[in-house]
């Protein structure tokens, strides 16, 4: 036993010592290669960073181009060839030479008739009389264009211009020093600029992709000292599928040259080259322009400069690192995309290597000193810490093997808070250990099981409460905006008091979806099973959303194929609230053509409800996510169309605890069509509108009505809409006051708060009963109004003895609608049918 532990020791100090070395000269090698990578693809970064940043100013002018040749395209259509020649002499008024050149006023800055506020702009048209219709066209609409786009872009481009093939032009530019004076007066009668690049560079034959182009470095047209140098990017813009000129800017380069060579790493050297290995800037670039001959020669012959490009070009990407084929240096390029150049710094390898040893080789040497000072430490604090404790709890096994007859007394190795310890004390107490652990099992058990109770009661209130904070004053927003909507007689003071309606009424739809996705996980939601009537069902909630479709230009068609007719056993809310995302969402997602709801069903099988549509669709991948809560297509039909992302995944859910499937089918850009499945068992009833209530509509004016609420906005916004039908409530501001006043006096109906101070309306509604039951009289109709929204509120209202249940937000004609169907059925004979599934309308 004490050789092993000698061997063990000495193994473990020879091994340590061995591995250490080894793992330093591998930590030399991996971190000085890893230096050298990281260096390298530091200078790569860096000049990709820089090629973007400059690569962006071009990216985003071809972006302003194409939204300018789009809008140019859009007013073409709307003009008139009268409106032509009108905007023509407007804009630009005949020349004694034959020219047409816009009015001083236009660039030194005037407010047009239309409010717009115009300067810097500049315009010259040579041989104005033999100018095409199309061109002349083209020419009028531009002016207006490249005004507004040119003002918008005024921060990041200091010039913005049409142009067309026959070198006409319209140029927005007010901080040009010539003032455009060049063009707007002193550019002869003959100028022809016809013949230049960038008039030729977008056409049809040399651009057929119909791509943002840039010239060739040149000096600016009206620059008469050559010493600033220019390039003109320009993009094709056609009408009705006609080349008909260019949009374009001249971005000044000679600053962007100077800033590229001057600033650089240490020890690198920066150029700027053409696509085709011509030398533009380099280090002692001084003058704007094309390197010389000599220049040119000498990087040649020590870069091979156009080997160099030309193995970059084969790299295949827009911006990298390579090693020169012609001599032992990295270069790092970036590709700049409008006008095909490249941005190179050049760097020594041998540089790179030797920063990198130097950098590692402290590793060497700390390895060597850890080595040598592990060798000791490690033997002695293993003979410390393992060796000699696990002698000691071998004696307390066998005490005789160690020489000695009774066994050593561990308590110090116990008490060590290591392997060691635990080691120990398991030895001595593993049995009691379990046991306390058994019995402790259960305690937690319950403990956690209560726990999650608790947890579930305060998810439970926190619903509640929620539910009716935020519903009360959405009651008085909404009401108080439809209200405030109908009394606008200006079209922009009904729009803005329609979008308050709107938003609120959106507000109201997030808050149920979040209510109703939180119900179905805590599994709150359970389903009715009653008889209703498939076809009014149907009918009911695609005229709902006819509505919007119509508005939207859209035709929204409804069937219900005969196997379907009668009646089912199931939950009508529930159903309808799947059918009305299902609607809504068509209706939103489609641009053009229309919606249609179809309800299917073979002999006695399951019903199938499909909802299509030629809206945007979607592909296979959007589909695989498209029932997730949260979830929609992408974030761009988020910001497009708004939404929590809870429909569809409420709706499936729903759809499944009716025992039921969902099927999509999409294709992107042509429609898509939502299938239900559900097995409802049919049941028989009386033929649809046999009986369905009073016949004739009930005239309420004049009524008596008692408004037992506490809340001011809430008496004030159902005021209002009682006031609009001729009713002027009593109103109340607790459940006792409302329960003294209906034992004094008969009212035709009550409409009852649920949480009022003293006696809530609950109580208040059970007291009036009790009361009505003693009295011999006859029942009056008590409607909930509330922010209580959940299915407990409803079971609780009737519980109580209430009619019906309206939750807050109130809808002003579903308020009316259920007053006047309470005072008819109480005021018909007793065997008069309620109409089927009113309740469930007025559900929330």
């Amino acid at each position: 036993m004490q050789s092993l532990s000698r061997r063990f020791q000495l193994s473990l100090g020879v091994m340590s010592t061995i591995v250490t070395a080894m793992g330093a000269v591998a930590a030399f090698m991996v971190f000085q290669g890893e230096l050298s990578n990281r260096q390298i693809a530091f200078l790569g970064d860096y000049v990709a960073e820089r090629s973007t940043n400059v690569d962006k100013r071009f990216s985003n002018l071809e972006g302003l181009h194409r939204s300018a040749a789009q809008e140019l395209e859009r007013r073409l259509q709307t003009l008139t060839p009268a409106e032509v020649d009108r905007l023509t002499e407007r804009y630009f008024p005949a020349r004694p030479d034959g020219t047409r050149r816009s009015r001083p006023e236009d660039f030194d800055g005037r407010l047009t008739p239309d409010g717009d506020y115009v300067y810097g702009m500049g315009a010259f048209i040579v041989r104005a009389a033999e100018t095409p219709p199309l061109e002349k066209a083209a020419l009028a609409a531009a002016f207006q264009v490249v005004s507004g786009f040119g003002q918008a872009a005024h921060g990041q481009y200091d010039n913005f211009y049409f142009f067309t093939p026959s070198a006409r032009l319209v140029m927005f530019g007010p901080d040009r020093p010539d003032r455009l004076m060049f063009y707007r007066h002193e550019a002869p009668a003959d100028l022809d600029l016809s013949k230049e690049e960038m008039a030729t560079l977008t056409s049809p034959q040399n651009d057929p992709d119909r791509l943002t182009r840039c010239t060739n470095l040149q000096r600016l047209v009206q620059d008469t000292r050559g010493e600033r140098l220019a390039t003109a990017c320009l993009t094709p813009a056609y009408a009705g599928g006609r080349y008909i000129g260019s949009f374009g800017s001249s971005l000044e380069l000679t600053g962007f040259f100077l800033d590229a060579i001057r600033n650089t790493l240490p020890g690198a050297s920066n150029l700027v080259v053409t696509s085709k290995g011509e030398l533009i800037a380099f280090p002692g670039f001084q003058t704007p322009g094309k390197a010389s001959e000599a220049t040119v020669a000498g990087y040649e012959e020590r870069l091979g400069l156009r080997a160099l490009v030309k193995a970059i070009k084969a790299d295949g990407r827009s911006h990298g690192v390579i090693e020169n084929p012609a001599r032992d240096e990295i270069v790092a390029y970036g590709r700049l995309t409008g006008p095909d150049w490249y941005l190179l710094l050049t760097y020594p390898k041998a540089a790179v290597t030797r920063s990198a040893m130097l950098s590692a080789s402290w590793v060497l040497a700390l390895g060597l000193v850890a080595s040598t000072a592990q060798l000791f430490l490690v033997v002695s604090l293993a003979r410390r810490t393992i060796v000699q404790p696990l002698r000691q709890l071998a004696a307390t096994c066998e005490p005789e093997a160690f020489g000695s007859g009774e066994r050593p007394d561990i308590g110090k190795v116990e008490a060590r808070n290591d392997e060691i310890g635990v080691l120990a004390k398991a030895l001595r107490g593993e049995r009691d250990k379990v046991e306390e652990v058994m019995a402790s099992l259960e305690d937690r058990v319950h403990e956690r099981t209560a726990e999650l109770e608790r947890a579930n009661a305060e998810k439970s209130r926190f619903l509640a409460n929620m539910s009716h904070e935020l519903r009360t004053p959405l009651n008085g927003v909404i009401a108080i905006s439809e209200t405030l909507a109908a009394e606008q007689t200006s079209p922009k003071s009904r729009e803005l008091a329609e979008l308050i309606v709107s938003s609120g009424r959106l507000l109201e739809q997030v808050l149920t979806d979040i209510l109703d996705f939180s119900k179905i996980e805590a599994g709150e939601i359970a389903l009715a099973a009653e008889p209703f009537a498939l076809r009014a069902i149907v009918g009911r909630i695609a005229e709902l959303h006819r509505a919007a479709a119509e508005a939207k230009g859209l035709s929204l068609d409804w069937s219900v194929s005969p196997q379907a007719e009668g009646y089912f056993i199931g939950d009508a809310v529930r159903l309808t609230q799947v059918l009305s995302n299902l609607l809504s969402n068509a209706v939103k997602f489609t641009e053009a053509g229309g919606v249609t709801l179809r309800v299917e069903r073979d002999g006695t099988g399951p019903l199938r409800f499909s909802v299509s549509d030629t809206g945007i669709g979607f592909s296979d991948e959007v589909k695989a996510r498209l029932f997730r809560r949260f979830e929609q297509a992408d974030d761009s039909i988020r910001r497009r169309f708004g939404g929590t992302g809870l429909g569809l995944a409420i709706s499936r859910s729903l759809v499944e605890l009716m025992g039921g499937e969902v099927d999509v089918v999409s294709q992107p850009g042509r429609g898509s069509t939502f299938t239900i499945t559900v097995a409802l068992a049919q049941t028989q009833g009386a033929e649809e509108g046999a009986s369905g209530g009073p016949s004739t509509v009930l005239d309420i004016a004049g009524r008596r009505v008692l408004l037992a609420e506490d809340h001011p906005t809430n008496q004030k916004v159902v005021q209002l809409i009682l006031q609009s039908v001729g009713v002027e409530p009593v109103i109340v501001e607790n459940g006792a006051l409302a329960l003294a006043a209906l034992r004094a006096e008969r009212f035709d109906i009550v409409l009852m708060d649920m949480q009022m101070p003293e006696l809530d309306g609950l109580s208040a509604t059970a007291s009036l009963r009790e009361f009505e039951a003693e009295n011999g009289l006859p029942r009056t109709p008590v409607i909930m109004l509330t922010a209580n929204a959940l299915d407990e509120h409803v079971r609780a209202s009737s519980e109580a003895g209430a009619d019906l249940h309206l939750s807050k937000p109130i809808r002003a004609a579903a308020l009316i609608e259920a007053i006047v169907d309470a005072i008819g059925t109480a005021e018909a004979p007793q065997d008069l049918a309620r109409p089927a599934g009113l309740e469930a309308g007025l559900r929330p």
